[in-house]
């Protein structure tokens, strides 16, 4: 019951940043593939893995493991989000 807050949190932050993501699309007027919201949803999966490893790790006294699992886990979250970032934009740029 000591992580419902924290983890709630979190999840309210990423309904309403996957909710400001669509916003942004439509008001730009892009579209996104299907592969793209593919890689776009394994990079966030992976992010909050990465981001619940750590506070699992941390929470059983392992501070070096919660570090290096974040590490691990959270760089490819991040690398597969800038690349469906990049496909989106830079596909809008070629078609404008």
């Amino acid at each position: 019951m000591q992580y419902f807050i924290p983890f709630a949190l979190i999840g309210a932050v990423v309904a309403l940043g996957i909710f400001a993501f669509i916003k942004w699309l439509q008001r730009r007027g892009l579209k996104a593939t299907w592969y793209e919201w593919l890689i776009g949803g394994i990079g966030l999966v992976l992010l909050l893995t990465a981001v619940q490893h750590f506070f699992g790790a941390r929470s059983e006294l392992f501070p070096y493991a919660a570090w290096l699992g974040f590490l691990i886990i959270g760089l490819p979250a991040l690398i597969l989000l800038a690349v469906a970032w990049q496909l989106i934009t830079r596909r809008q740029k070629a078609s404008s």
